[in-house]
């Protein structure tokens, strides 16, 4: 009988160990597969949120050099083998420009992918940094704030309202507005003292302008003076000379006179030397007259 109880206690001590040894192993398998469910369902619900989640809008940018040495650069609108048209930034504004692959460097070409928003903020800044030197102005705070506007747009579609980037938008739009105003006060206080220069210096102008025509009236004056006493010179020199040339033709006709009664002296004499020759060749001893022809 003994016996028989010590067999039993021993066959209880051994199998112990085996039946605490099931739930363990029972609870273990059941963690080992929630751990594993869990991990499957963690991935699928992962992948549904970047499925609802919108893609970040990208544009290209196009940069190359011209066969003329000029770099263009801007957003690549369109492109295929014969020409290539891009948006590029010309002073305080945005135009369309097509070229030709004919005038572009093709070695030279470098298309790039750039999110939206980046895109936009480049230009804000770009218009931004050109304001204040009163060129234009007007045109790059429009600019400046409509490229904002879209940046900010741009992330709207793609990421949370709250985000760091839009309030670093909304900030920047904030100074920009303030700076437009305060530009709008500097330039109307700027046109009203041009305005008060402009009179204050009316009256100098226009005394200046009069001592300028009263000089040149002067001026004027003294040189018809010059004229006038030129011409009366010129004038009684040609009458001098007037008198000078009479006087020199009567001189001359006289002479003229002198000289034609002469010659008709001479041809009288000549002639009755032809026909009375001794009249004029006396006798002399020795001597033949002259024979006549």
């Amino acid at each position: 009988m003994l016996k028989n109880i010590l067999t039993i206690i021993t066959a209880v001590l051994i199998s112990a160990p085996v039946f605490s040894y099931i739930p363990n192993a029972y609870t273990q398998a059941i963690r080992n597969e929630t751990d594993i469910e869990t991990e499957q369902e963690t991935p699928q619900t992962t992948q549904n949120d970047e499925r609802q989640k919108p893609k970040i809008n990208m544009v290209k940018t196009a940069e190359f050099y011209l066969r003329n040495g000029k770099l263009i650069s801007g957003k690549l609108l369109s492109e295929n083998k014969n020409k290539i048209t891009i948006e590029k930034l010309e002073e305080s504004a945005i135009v369309v420009s097509t070229y030709t692959k004919k005038e572009i460097d093709s070695r030279t070409l470098s298309i790039k992918k750039l999110p939206e928003y980046k895109y936009y903020l480049e230009l804000a800044e770009y218009f931004t940094g050109r304001t204040w030197d009163f060129r234009d102005d007007a045109d790059d705070f429009i600019q400046a704030i409509r490229c904002y506007e879209k940046a900010k747009q741009s992330i709207l579609e793609t990421q949370d309202p709250d985000s760091e980037k839009i309030e670093q938008i909304d900030l920047s739009l904030q100074h920009l507005r303030a700076d437009r105003e305060l530009w709008t006060k500097e330039v109307q206080s700027r046109a009203e003292l041009k305005k008060l220069e402009f009179e204050a210096e009316f009256e100098s102008k226009i005394k200046e302008l009069k001592d300028k025509v009263d000089a040149s009236i002067q001026q004027l004056n003294e040189s018809t003076e010059r004229f006038n006493k030129t011409a009366a010179d010129i004038e009684d020199n040609y009458q001098k000379i007037r008198e000078d040339i009479a006087k020199m033709d009567d001189n001359f006709t006289r002479r003229l006179k002198v000289l034609e009664d002469r010659i008709e002296d001479n041809r009288r004499l000549i002639n009755r030397s032809r026909r009375h020759p001794w009249l004029y060749y006396p006798y002399r001893p020795y001597q033949t007259p002259p024979q006549t022809k």
